[in-house]
């Protein structure tokens, strides 16, 4: 089990990585007209770095692998939303192919500004998965099957099945259904497929980045899902902006391999202390790290 963390500005070190050499990129990108310890960008500056970070990152990609930013909308004034994400979807859809739309609902996100109620706006909770590459590109649903409670089980085996037993049925839509062959394949995969929207909450104190002193880190579960969907057993997942490798952390639970880029000195210090922390967990007595 490997894994590499390198201190450096992602535009300087993904030109030494060799075409093909990775399975997926997953990201949380700096955003931008957010102050942070490591600076601020403009919405244009932002726009310039991705123009040159993501070429090389499908460079590095190899033909079935894709890439996933996770990015979250802001605002110009309340009332005024920024056009950076939108700017940004549009070229990679236009360049690159936008696998699917997917998004990241934070249901534990507080109240903030932007929802007082004498404004009047709903409060911000979502974020997009930016998802793109190929439309063949891999990826494993059984891996990420939406499991249902023990008490839904029960109740949907005794009372869905037994009702619709097998027969057919058409839906609004003039699609026709099968609902006791849906319960039962649900049963057989463990699960049923998952939506789109991954309601996963931001609230962790014991495993983001905020417990580690980093403010704007992405959840450790959203991370770990992401890696089950779109990494294969045994690949290689690149995160050109680590922070303090939460993506790491997760892919080195899988048994995955991870190369993490952080221009911040600090960060990458915790980050390696923390990579090394999961190596140990993760290696059995006796292996190489």
């Amino acid at each position: 089990m490997k894994s590499w963390l390198i201190n450096g500005d992602c535009r300087d070190v993904l030109p030494s990585l060799g075409d093909s050499s990775v399975d997926c990129v997953i990201s949380d990108p700096p955003y931008p007209e957010v102050n942070r310890p490591y600076g601020k960008m403009t919405e244009a500056e932002w726009l310039e770095m991705m123009r040159g970070v993501v070429p090389q990152l499908m460079r590095v990609l190899k033909p079935t692998g894709s890439a996933v930013f996770v990015l979250k909308p802001n605002s110009e004034r309340v009332g005024r939303m920024r056009t950076w994400l939108l700017e940004f979807m549009l070229w990679v859809a236009r360049e690159y192919g936008i696998v699917q739309d997917a998004y990241w609902w934070n249901h534990t996100s507080p109240p903030n500004v932007h929802c007082h109620r004498d404004i009047g706006l709903m409060r911000p909770s979502v974020a997009v998965c930016v998802w793109i590459g190929p439309s063949d590109c891999y990826r494993n649903q059984d891996a990420v099957l939406w499991q249902e409670s023990m008490a839904n089980a029960a109740k949907r085996n005794a009372e869905r099945l037994r009702a619709v037993k097998t027969e057919p049925y058409t839906t609004p839509g003039g699609f026709m259904s099968n609902m006791g062959r849906a319960v039962q394949a649900a049963e057989d995969r463990g699960g049923v497929t998952p939506f789109n929207l991954l309601p996963i909450a931001n609230s962790n104190s014991q495993s983001s980045s905020g417990a580690h002193g980093h403010g704007a880190g992405t959840p450790y579960a959203l991370c770990d899902w992401w890696l089950r969907y779109i990494c294969p057993s045994g690949g290689v997942c690149l995160d050109p902006f680590s922070g303090l490798a939460t993506v790491g952390r997760a892919a080195i639970a899988q048994g995955k391999l991870y190369i993490g880029i952080e221009k911040n000195a600090e960060y990458h210090v915790t980050a390696q202390r923390l990579v090394d922390e999961a190596l140990d967990a993760a290696t059995p007595p006796g292996y190489d790290k």
